[in-house]
């Protein structure tokens, strides 16, 4: 019934939930370039990178299996958020929008465009592995 009544006043459903998506994902954007230098920023890309790989190899590259990547991929983001480890934190922060946002199928691509876009400018210099759990690429 509630979500009946947001979907009515255009609150609720995946059209809302993209929009909120491409505004969080542009708000990142916006301040990781404001906050960090092309090293760090090569950093971020990886760690997005890897995380959505990551993602995408545990839930079969099926997005209906997407659930609890982005419910671990939270649990990093906290861990990340606690160390100050603020390019772990943003490289997360964007992963876990990218993956709502194929969730999301079609509603999602401005996001995903975005945050593609981002890793596009600044792609990773090596593969750095996983920053968030310091784990060093094999």
């Amino acid at each position: 019934m509630l979500a009946d009544l947001k979907a009515l006043f255009g609150l609720g459903g995946p059209e809302n939930e993209a929009r909120i998506l491409i505004r969080d994902a542009r708000e990142m954007i916006e301040m990781v370039h404001g906050q960090h230098g092309p090293e760090s920023l090569r950093k971020i890309s990886g760690e997005i990178g890897y995380q959505i790989a990551e993602v995408h190899r545990r839930g079969l590259d099926d997005p209906q299996f997407y659930g609890r990547g982005v419910e671990a991929l939270t649990e990093l983001n906290r861990a990340a958020r606690t160390r100050r480890d603020n390019i772990a934190w943003s490289g997360i922060t964007m992963a876990i929008i990218y993956i709502k946002a194929e969730m999301l199928g079609d509603h999602g691509l401005p996001a995903k465009n975005a945050i593609d876009g981002f890793m596009e400018k600044w792609p990773p210099a090596e593969d750095i592995g996983d920053t968030a759990n310091n784990i060093l690429p094999e």
